[in-house]
């Protein structure tokens, strides 16, 4: 007989076949397809001895440095509360009215231009003026008037000045009708985009975008630009209108720009809906967002590996841990930060509901290490009958 047909051999052939099956599932087991990373091997990319992330687990201490303000500030570029009154300047257009009482000189007073309340007085136009390098203007019978660097009630003053002993008790009133540098521009998803001019008490950054018919959107989805010479800073429209701070005075030659861009998170992992999260206010909690993505999946989430990677600004990264940074984490203007949320215990979720989202966020939520047990535990089976089997057709050789 030959040794291949050997009742015996065909049987050790079919125990090294299953044990070679069994192998291959152990080894598969390593390279078994889950949703992401799980907890344990995040847990290990952080604390390597080159993390390429900060991993900080989140308390009250956490949540105090984050709530602290950041770099998504109006403050630093703005004025003085009592800002200094706007003067005219180059290229701006003038308007000068004057009054006076009786006949005088404005000539003789006609029944017909005696207005109520006013007996006896006279208005006289002088035609618009744009003020050219020269720095001032002409009002008949006054002369040149410098008007450059003076406030429109300046302006007045010295006109009325100029025509003391040639006219009636005689009022002047100067109005700015345009302006080319005292203003400021406004533009975007706003319903009005132009460039408007400065009030004389000063003009707040929510006045700008009242004056350009407001905002085409919701305030909630509306991010706003503030550029000021090489100087650009955004903030949330919503942060403005909660914080008066930050509704600040503009200056000559503001741009302002309003772009409507909603704010969303990420949900990723083992949640009942994997999807993109819209805000849909204001402000997003951690344990809103994870509502809003479906929640977790009972079977297949692990509650302890909640995270939240985000990019953090360096200053904010070096409030989080109490050792400086590597430096290899601070080679640009951000840190790569992962937060880690335990979802078993009560506290964990009290966190969660004051943890603020940051726009473009990402939620993960690991597979519970019992599910991949759980898959090993299937592909042995299939393995173990696939083994019986053989061995049942050997042995019955």
């Amino acid at each position: 007989m030959n040794t291949i047909d050997h009742p015996g051999f065909a049987k050790r052939a079919a125990r090294l076949a299953g044990a070679a099956a069994m192998a291959a599932a152990l080894t598969a087991c390593a390279a078994m397809p889950s949703q992401g990373p799980s907890a344990p091997s995040i847990a290990r990319e952080g604390t390597s001895d080159a993390p390429p992330f900060l991993s900080v687990p989140v308390d009250r201490i956490v949540l105090t440095a984050l709530a602290t303000k950041s770099g998504d500030d109006l403050t630093p570029m703005a004025t003085p509360e009592a800002p200094p009154q706007n003067t005219i300047r180059v290229g701006d257009t003038v308007s000068v009215t004057l009054w006076e009482f009786g006949s005088g000189l404005l000539g003789p007073l006609p029944v017909s231009q005696a207005q109520p309340g006013l007996a006896g007085a006279q208005s006289a136009t002088v035609p618009n003026q744009t003020v050219d390098q020269s720095g001032t203007i002409i009002v008949p019978f006054a002369g040149e008037i410098r008007v450059v660097g003076r406030t429109p009630r300046q302006v007045q003053a010295a006109i009325i000045q100029a025509l003391r002993g040639k006219a009636n008790e005689t009022q002047a009133l100067v109005q700015v009708v345009q302006t080319t540098e005292n203003a400021v521009t406004v533009t975007g998803d706003v319903a009005k985009p132009g460039r408007f001019p400065l009030a004389i008490s000063g003009t707040r950054l929510l006045d700008a975008v009242a004056v350009a018919g407001g905002t085409t959107g919701k305030a909630r989805d509306m991010l706003v630009q503030l550029t000021r010479g090489g100087q650009v800073r955004s903030l949330r429209m919503a942060a403005v209108l909660r914080d008066p701070a930050q509704n600040i005075f503009l200056r000559p030659g503001d741009l302002v720009t309003l772009d409507h861009e909603p704010q969303s998170v990420v949900v990723l992992g083992a949640t009942n809906k994997q999807s993109e999260v819209f805000f849909g206010k204001a402000r997003l909690t951690l344990a809103e967002a994870i509502g809003n993505g479906g929640g977790l999946a009972d079977r297949q989430a692990d509650p302890y590996g909640i995270y939240v990677l985000r990019y953090e600004r360096t200053e904010v990264a070096a409030k989080l841990r109490t050792t400086p940074l590597p430096d290899y984490l601070t080679l640009g203007d951000s840190v790569p930060v992962v937060y880690h949320i335990d979802f078993r215990s009560a506290e964990g979720m009290l966190l969660a509901q004051n943890f603020q989202m940051h726009d473009q966020d990402l939620v993960y939520v690991a597979t519970s290490p019992s599910v991949q047990v759980g898959k090993l535990a299937v592909l042995l089976n299939s393995v173990t009958s696939i083994f019986k089997r053989n061995s049942y057709n050997a042995f019955n050789y």
